[in-house]
């Protein structure tokens, strides 16, 4: 009886320990799919030193016709999906900071 009245207190003790469940989990997890969005939403963007500079010559000059049209705001035009974007003609979305600051644009800028 001695044995059982043991294995009893073994049992009863687990029981009694605290629960090592962590309930950060979900916080946990909310940061790792933001982490993970920020990663997906920079990564729609291409790289300018991807694309030949002839090509981005020709982007930078249609961003400034459709925006002098009227049609696009510069902004939009490299970063959004939307009509008259460079996504919707060249399958492209560029950081509108990063082309600005490039020697081409300000060559080209009028």
């Amino acid at each position: 009886m001695t044995e059982n009245h043991t294995g009893d207190n073994l049992y009863s003790n687990t029981l009694s320990e605290p629960s090592k469940i962590d309930f950060k989990t979900s916080s946990n997890t909310q940061q790792y799919n933001s982490d993970k969005s920020k990663t997906q939403n920079q990564s729609n963007f291409s790289i300018l030193s991807k694309i030949p500079e002839q090509e981005i010559i020709k982007i930078i000059q249609k961003g400034f016709q459709l925006n002098q049209e009227g049609k696009i705001s510069l902004k939009k035009y490299y970063e959004s999906k939307q009509e008259h974007s460079l996504f919707q003609s060249k399958g492209y979305k560029i950081k509108y900071e990063t082309i600005r600051r490039t020697k081409l644009y300000q060559q080209l800028k009028f």
